[in-house]
């Protein structure tokens, strides 16, 4: 399933130059998160992930699964209802024509105050 616009709606790009920055605006209505919590809702780590790859497909413009994940770190709770805006910053993006493969390295801030940092690698699909 798609997150866009089911989990998470794009705000704002800045995809001229690194860092690529995608300012995303979270739903509180979604069905995500009334299973994650109700009453409480948390953005899911696997989600926060998913989004990432989403957005790499929105700058790039081709599809990609996720090959591996090298490092992850959750250091903030994200929800819908204190931190419904949050900014997904691209400080690499390393892409392989020959292997189809592209690497990231990704944080998640919420007014510049870091939530998440994750690296990993998408394979071209």
């Amino acid at each position: 399933m798609k997150l866009l616009n089911n989990l998470y709606t794009i705000s704002e790009r800045e995809t001229t130059f690194l860092p690529v920055r995608y300012d995303v605006s979270l739903q509180e209505k979604s069905l995500i998160y009334q299973a994650h919590f109700p009453g409480e809702p948390i953005t899911p780590g696997v989600c926060i992930i998913q989004i990432a790859k989403e957005l790499l497909e929105d700058y790039a413009q081709k599809r990609y699964q996720i090959k591996t994940i090298k490092n992850v770190k959750f250091l903030n709770v994200i929800s819908p209802v204190t931190t419904p805006h949050v900014t997904y910053v691209f400080e690499k993006i390393v892409i392989d024509e020959t292997s189809k493969t592209c690497r990231l390295q990704v944080q998640v801030l919420a007014a510049e105050a870091p939530l998440a940092k994750l690296s990993f690698t998408c394979q071209e699909i």
